[in-house]
Protein backbone atom coordinates (compact mmCIF):
# COMPACT_ATOMS: atom_id res chain seq x y z
CA UNK A 1 0.00 0.00 0.00
CA UNK A 2 1.23 3.34 -1.07
CA UNK A 3 2.44 5.68 2.04
CA UNK A 4 0.57 9.22 2.70
CA UNK A 5 3.41 10.37 1.58
CA UNK A 6 3.81 8.65 -1.58
CA UNK A 7 0.56 9.26 -2.58
CA UNK A 8 1.25 13.05 -2.02
CA UNK A 9 4.02 12.61 -4.54
CA UNK A 10 1.97 10.98 -7.17
CA UNK A 11 -0.72 13.77 -7.13
CA UNK A 12 2.03 16.87 -7.97
CA UNK A 13 3.82 15.15 -10.46
CA UNK A 14 0.60 16.18 -12.41
CA UNK A 15 0.28 19.26 -11.19
CA UNK A 16 3.84 20.31 -12.22
CA UNK A 17 3.28 18.80 -15.70
CA UNK A 18 0.36 21.10 -16.10
CA UNK A 19 2.21 24.17 -14.95
CA UNK A 20 5.31 23.29 -17.22
CA UNK A 21 2.34 23.37 -19.63
CA UNK A 22 0.98 26.52 -19.09
CA UNK A 23 4.45 28.24 -18.73
CA UNK A 24 5.27 27.02 -22.32
CA UNK A 25 1.83 27.88 -23.86
CA UNK A 26 1.05 31.65 -25.11
CA UNK A 27 -1.77 33.47 -22.83
CA UNK A 28 -4.19 33.08 -25.56
CA UNK A 29 -4.15 29.24 -25.61
CA UNK A 30 -3.91 28.13 -22.30
CA UNK A 31 -6.68 30.61 -20.77
CA UNK A 32 -8.80 28.46 -24.42
CA UNK A 33 -7.65 25.10 -22.45
CA UNK A 34 -8.86 26.71 -18.76
CA UNK A 35 -12.15 27.50 -20.17
CA UNK A 36 -12.15 23.95 -22.16
CA UNK A 37 -11.54 22.21 -18.52
CA UNK A 38 -14.09 24.74 -16.98
CA UNK A 39 -16.64 23.24 -19.40
CA UNK A 40 -15.69 19.99 -18.63
CA UNK A 41 -15.98 20.49 -14.91
CA UNK A 42 -19.29 21.95 -15.28
CA UNK A 43 -21.07 18.72 -17.54
CA UNK A 44 -19.09 16.54 -14.98
CA UNK A 45 -19.60 17.62 -11.65
CA UNK A 46 -23.37 17.49 -11.06
CA UNK A 47 -24.13 18.56 -7.83
CA UNK A 48 -21.65 21.44 -8.33
CA UNK A 49 -23.24 22.47 -11.08
CA UNK A 50 -26.83 22.47 -9.40
CA UNK A 51 -25.77 24.36 -6.55
CA UNK A 52 -24.28 26.91 -8.34
CA UNK A 53 -27.52 26.99 -10.86
CA UNK A 54 -30.18 27.22 -7.81
CA UNK A 55 -27.63 29.82 -5.95
CA UNK A 56 -27.81 32.27 -8.98
CA UNK A 57 -31.68 31.81 -9.46
CA UNK A 58 -31.89 32.42 -5.65
CA UNK A 59 -29.57 35.63 -5.47
CA UNK A 60 -32.51 36.89 -8.31
CA UNK A 61 -29.93 37.39 -10.95
CA UNK A 62 -31.35 35.62 -13.57
CA UNK A 63 -35.33 35.49 -15.22
CA UNK A 64 -35.25 31.94 -15.66
CA UNK A 65 -33.14 28.21 -15.17
CA UNK A 66 -31.92 29.12 -18.27
CA UNK A 67 -29.96 32.03 -17.92
CA UNK A 68 -29.18 30.87 -14.60
CA UNK A 69 -27.58 27.98 -16.06
CA UNK A 70 -25.48 30.59 -18.39
CA UNK A 71 -24.25 32.15 -15.86
CA UNK A 72 -23.28 29.52 -13.34
CA UNK A 73 -21.26 27.70 -16.37
CA UNK A 74 -19.36 30.72 -17.37
CA UNK A 75 -18.53 31.26 -13.45
CA UNK A 76 -16.98 27.50 -13.79
CA UNK A 77 -15.01 28.83 -16.46
CA UNK A 78 -14.16 31.70 -15.02
CA UNK A 79 -12.70 29.74 -11.90
CA UNK A 80 -10.56 27.42 -14.33
CA UNK A 81 -9.23 30.62 -16.31
CA UNK A 82 -8.67 31.99 -12.36
CA UNK A 83 -4.81 29.42 -12.26
CA UNK A 84 -3.63 30.31 -15.52
CA UNK A 85 -4.09 34.03 -14.85
CA UNK A 86 -2.31 33.96 -11.85
CA UNK A 87 0.79 31.60 -13.28
CA UNK A 88 1.06 33.92 -15.95
CA UNK A 89 0.59 37.01 -14.10
CA UNK A 90 3.17 35.68 -11.27
CA UNK A 91 5.73 36.67 -13.75
CA UNK A 92 4.43 38.86 -16.11
CA UNK A 93 2.69 41.61 -14.30
CA UNK A 94 5.25 43.76 -12.43
CA UNK A 95 5.06 47.49 -11.47
CA UNK A 96 6.46 48.63 -14.17
CA UNK A 97 4.00 46.21 -16.39
CA UNK A 98 0.72 46.66 -14.48
CA UNK A 99 -0.11 49.71 -16.43
CA UNK A 100 -0.24 47.95 -19.53
CA UNK A 101 -2.66 45.28 -18.41
CA UNK A 102 -4.91 46.73 -15.44
CA UNK A 103 -7.14 49.33 -15.11
CA UNK A 104 -8.31 51.56 -11.77
CA UNK A 105 -11.63 52.20 -10.33
CA UNK A 106 -10.31 53.23 -6.51
CA UNK A 107 -11.89 56.18 -4.84
CA UNK A 108 -9.26 59.33 -4.06
CA UNK A 109 -9.65 58.46 -0.56
CA UNK A 110 -9.30 54.79 -0.66
CA UNK A 111 -5.74 55.18 -3.05
CA UNK A 112 -4.92 58.27 0.23
CA UNK A 113 -5.48 55.07 2.59
CA UNK A 114 -3.66 52.57 0.53
CA UNK A 115 -0.54 55.18 -0.29
CA UNK A 116 -0.02 56.81 3.14
CA UNK A 117 2.85 55.10 5.49
CA UNK A 118 1.94 53.44 8.08
CA UNK A 119 -1.72 53.78 7.50
CA UNK A 120 -3.58 49.97 8.46
CA UNK A 121 -6.07 49.25 6.02
CA UNK A 122 -8.55 46.04 5.90
CA UNK A 123 -8.69 44.52 2.65
CA UNK A 124 -11.94 42.65 2.17
CA UNK A 125 -12.36 40.38 -0.71
CA UNK A 126 -15.00 37.94 -2.57
CA UNK A 127 -14.34 34.71 -4.51
CA UNK A 128 -15.04 37.57 -7.66
CA UNK A 129 -12.73 38.04 -10.88
CA UNK A 130 -9.44 36.94 -9.80
CA UNK A 131 -9.14 37.19 -6.14
CA UNK A 132 -5.47 36.00 -6.42
CA UNK A 133 -4.64 38.70 -8.49
CA UNK A 134 -6.39 41.07 -6.11
CA UNK A 135 -3.37 40.71 -3.20
CA UNK A 136 -0.87 40.67 -6.35
CA UNK A 137 -1.48 43.83 -7.30
CA UNK A 138 -2.71 45.76 -4.23
CA UNK A 139 0.94 44.93 -2.52
CA UNK A 140 2.54 47.28 -5.22
CA UNK A 141 1.34 49.80 -3.07
CA UNK A 142 1.70 48.23 0.59
CA UNK A 143 2.80 45.28 2.06
CA UNK A 144 -0.13 43.10 2.30
CA UNK A 145 -0.71 40.24 4.84
CA UNK A 146 -3.14 37.86 3.31
CA UNK A 147 -4.99 35.10 5.39
CA UNK A 148 -5.27 31.92 2.98
CA UNK A 149 -5.16 28.46 3.93
CA UNK A 150 -2.46 25.95 3.17
CA UNK A 151 -2.72 23.01 0.40
CA UNK A 152 -2.98 19.70 1.78
CA UNK A 153 0.12 17.98 -0.23
CA UNK A 154 3.41 19.16 0.61
CA UNK A 155 4.94 19.24 -2.37
CA UNK A 156 2.72 21.00 -4.11
CA UNK A 157 2.27 23.74 -1.64
CA UNK A 158 6.46 24.08 -1.18
CA UNK A 159 6.67 24.39 -5.21
CA UNK A 160 4.18 26.83 -5.90
CA UNK A 161 5.83 29.11 -3.20
CA UNK A 162 8.97 28.85 -4.77
CA UNK A 163 7.50 29.71 -8.08
CA UNK A 164 5.02 32.03 -7.31
CA UNK A 165 7.20 34.21 -4.89
CA UNK A 166 5.50 37.53 -3.15
CA UNK A 167 7.64 39.27 -1.99
CA UNK A 168 5.56 42.04 -0.75
CA UNK A 169 2.66 39.31 0.81
CA UNK A 170 3.09 37.50 3.62
CA UNK A 171 0.31 34.19 3.95
CA UNK A 172 -1.05 34.00 7.98
CA UNK A 173 -2.30 30.37 7.59
CA UNK A 174 -6.29 30.01 8.28
CA UNK A 175 -7.29 29.23 11.24
CA UNK A 176 -4.03 30.58 13.44
CA UNK A 177 -3.26 29.22 16.47
CA UNK A 178 -1.25 33.14 16.50
CA UNK A 179 -3.92 35.28 18.30
CA UNK A 180 -2.21 38.25 17.29
CA UNK A 181 -1.58 37.11 13.77
CA UNK A 182 -4.34 39.74 12.23
CA UNK A 183 -4.07 42.23 14.59
CA UNK A 184 0.07 42.65 13.99
CA UNK A 185 -0.54 44.18 10.60
CA UNK A 186 -2.64 46.71 11.36
CA UNK A 187 -0.65 47.50 14.14
CA UNK A 188 2.49 47.79 11.65
CA UNK A 189 0.20 49.81 9.48
CA UNK A 190 0.13 47.18 6.45
CA UNK A 191 -3.43 46.04 4.63
CA UNK A 192 -4.40 42.97 5.92
CA UNK A 193 -6.79 40.68 3.03
CA UNK A 194 -9.32 38.47 3.95
CA UNK A 195 -11.73 36.70 1.37
CA UNK A 196 -15.12 37.10 3.44
CA UNK A 197 -17.78 35.76 1.04
CA UNK A 198 -18.15 32.09 1.85
CA UNK A 199 -20.42 30.18 4.79
CA UNK A 200 -18.57 30.96 8.44
CA UNK A 201 -19.34 27.58 10.14
CA UNK A 202 -18.12 29.26 13.17
CA UNK A 203 -17.92 32.73 14.64
CA UNK A 204 -19.69 34.47 12.08
CA UNK A 205 -22.95 36.25 12.14
CA UNK A 206 -25.99 35.98 10.10
CA UNK A 207 -27.12 38.71 7.74
CA UNK A 208 -28.64 38.94 4.81
CA UNK A 209 -26.83 37.95 1.73
CA UNK A 210 -28.66 38.79 -1.81
CA UNK A 211 -32.03 38.86 0.53
CA UNK A 212 -31.37 35.70 2.11
CA UNK A 213 -30.20 35.17 5.66
CA UNK A 214 -26.67 33.71 5.51
CA UNK A 215 -23.72 32.94 7.92
CA UNK A 216 -21.17 35.70 7.79
CA UNK A 217 -17.97 35.69 8.08
CA UNK A 218 -17.26 38.50 11.28
CA UNK A 219 -13.42 38.59 11.40
CA UNK A 220 -13.32 42.44 9.02
CA UNK A 221 -16.17 43.98 11.68
CA UNK A 222 -14.32 42.57 14.98
CA UNK A 223 -10.88 43.90 13.64
CA UNK A 224 -12.50 47.27 12.65
CA UNK A 225 -13.79 47.63 15.78
CA UNK A 226 -10.70 46.68 17.95
CA UNK A 227 -8.25 48.64 15.86
CA UNK A 228 -10.33 51.59 14.08
CA UNK A 229 -8.52 50.35 10.64
CA UNK A 230 -11.26 50.87 8.20
CA UNK A 231 -12.51 48.81 5.55
CA UNK A 232 -11.76 48.40 1.83
CA UNK A 233 -13.91 46.23 -0.39
CA UNK A 234 -11.54 45.32 -3.53
CA UNK A 235 -11.97 42.96 -6.16
CA UNK A 236 -10.14 42.47 -9.51
CA UNK A 237 -12.70 41.83 -12.56
CA UNK A 238 -11.00 39.93 -15.64
CA UNK A 239 -11.71 42.53 -18.86
CA UNK A 240 -9.98 40.05 -21.71
CA UNK A 241 -6.95 37.97 -22.05
CA UNK A 242 -4.80 39.21 -19.01
CA UNK A 243 -6.44 42.70 -18.77
CA UNK A 244 -8.04 43.41 -15.64
CA UNK A 245 -10.39 46.07 -13.62
CA UNK A 246 -8.74 47.03 -10.23
CA UNK A 247 -11.95 47.95 -8.24
CA UNK A 248 -12.50 49.04 -4.80
CA UNK A 249 -15.58 50.80 -2.40
CA UNK A 250 -15.21 53.46 -0.52
CA UNK A 251 -13.59 52.98 2.86
CA UNK A 252 -16.32 51.53 5.29
CA UNK A 253 -16.18 53.05 8.68
CA UNK A 254 -18.79 52.73 11.44
CA UNK A 255 -18.95 55.23 14.94
CA UNK A 256 -18.90 52.33 17.82
CA UNK A 257 -22.54 51.95 19.61
CA UNK A 258 -21.63 50.79 23.13
CA UNK A 259 -23.55 47.30 21.33
CA UNK A 260 -20.53 45.23 20.21
CA UNK A 261 -22.57 42.56 18.64
CA UNK A 262 -25.11 45.18 16.83
CA UNK A 263 -22.01 47.41 15.59
CA UNK A 264 -20.37 43.68 14.27
CA UNK A 265 -23.56 42.84 12.38
CA UNK A 266 -24.42 46.52 10.87
CA UNK A 267 -20.69 46.31 9.64
CA UNK A 268 -20.84 42.93 8.38
CA UNK A 269 -24.00 43.41 6.21
CA UNK A 270 -22.40 46.67 4.93
CA UNK A 271 -19.76 44.42 3.52
CA UNK A 272 -22.18 42.31 1.90
CA UNK A 273 -24.22 45.02 0.51
CA UNK A 274 -20.89 46.20 -1.33
CA UNK A 275 -20.00 42.45 -2.47
CA UNK A 276 -23.58 42.41 -3.65
CA UNK A 277 -23.10 45.31 -5.83
CA UNK A 278 -20.07 44.23 -7.09
CA UNK A 279 -20.93 41.04 -7.89
CA UNK A 280 -24.31 42.27 -10.18
CA UNK A 281 -21.41 43.96 -12.02
CA UNK A 282 -19.75 40.90 -13.35
CA UNK A 283 -21.78 37.51 -12.08
CA UNK A 284 -20.93 35.35 -14.54
CA UNK A 285 -17.31 35.74 -12.63
CA UNK A 286 -18.42 34.55 -9.12
CA UNK A 287 -17.66 31.55 -7.55
CA UNK A 288 -21.20 30.12 -7.13
CA UNK A 289 -20.83 26.56 -6.30
CA UNK A 290 -20.22 27.61 -2.93
CA UNK A 291 -23.01 26.27 -0.44
CA UNK A 292 -23.28 30.12 0.52
CA UNK A 293 -27.03 29.73 2.05
CA UNK A 294 -27.60 26.76 4.90
CA UNK A 295 -30.09 25.64 7.28
CA UNK A 296 -30.47 26.28 9.34
CA UNK A 297 -29.61 30.31 9.18
CA UNK A 298 -32.26 33.05 10.69
CA UNK A 299 -31.04 36.50 11.59
CA UNK A 300 -29.51 37.26 14.67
Amino acid sequence: MATPRAVAFLEYVPLRLAVGLVDLLPVGTALALARGFGRATWALLRKRRRTATENVLLAGLAADRAEAERIARASFESFAMLSVESLKASRLLTPESAPEHVAYEVPPETWALFEKPGQPVILASAHLGNWELSGHLISFTKPLVAVARNLDNPYAQRFLRRRNPRRRIEIVAKHSKDRLALLRPLRTGKLLGLICDQHAASNGVVVPFFGHPASTVASPARLHLATGAPIVFGVCFRTGPMKFLMAASEPIRVEPTGDREADVRAITLAINEVAERFIRRFPEQYLWAHRRWRKPAKPT
